[in-house]
């Protein structure tokens, strides 16, 4: 998809480093904070959205670059086990998507390109949101992502009818 100033693409192996990225950009920082170290990545609740990414039948993700060749922005899927659940765990055979856009790209129909685009190939998908993090939320809702509970400080979101 190409529209103003950015295309999107699905992923590729090389873009896996920069999912990395992506994942570390999407843990929400309430204003006023400091974020994470980026060793965050490693803890097991965080590094089980990337780990061995590809390996899985739910991965996918969706790349945007900007006309000048960056990469600007990423959404991601995956299919996590009950015994392993991710933040917006709805189901096993439901892929979870973590999304982020770089600073200075948000607000710009970046996210909601990718969306539509990961949303194309897998038209049930859930997500979870900080409750806090209005723009992603209406973001999503104006998607078509419905709010099924909240847990502590975030919601869990889900597109499409359950299988």
């Amino acid at each position: 998809m190409t529209t103003s100033g950015f295309s999107t693409r699905p992923w590729i192996a090389d873009d896996v480093a920069f999912l990395w990225d992506m994942l570390y950009l999407s843990i929400h920082v309430p204003a006023g904070s400091k974020p994470p170290p980026r060793a965050v990545l490693d803890a097991p609740d965080i590094a089980h959205y990337l780990r061995d990414f590809g390996s899985g039948r739910c991965d996918d993700a969706q790349i945007a670059i900007a006309d000048d060749g960056r990469r600007i922005a990423a959404a991601f899927c995956r299919c996590q086990p009950a015994a392993d659940p991710g933040y917006g765990f709805v189901a096993e055979e439901i892929p979870e998507v973590g999304m982020a856009v770089v600073d200075g790209w948000r607000g710009r129909g970046v996210g909601r390109a990718l969306l539509t685009d990961l949303l194309g190939r897998h038209p049930v998908m859930s997500l979870s949101v900080d409750a806090d993090n209005d723009g992603a939320r209406s973001l999503y809702e104006s998607i078509g992502f419905v709010v099924l509970h909240r847990d502590g400080t975030a919601f869990t979101m889900l597109y499409g009818t359950k299988a």
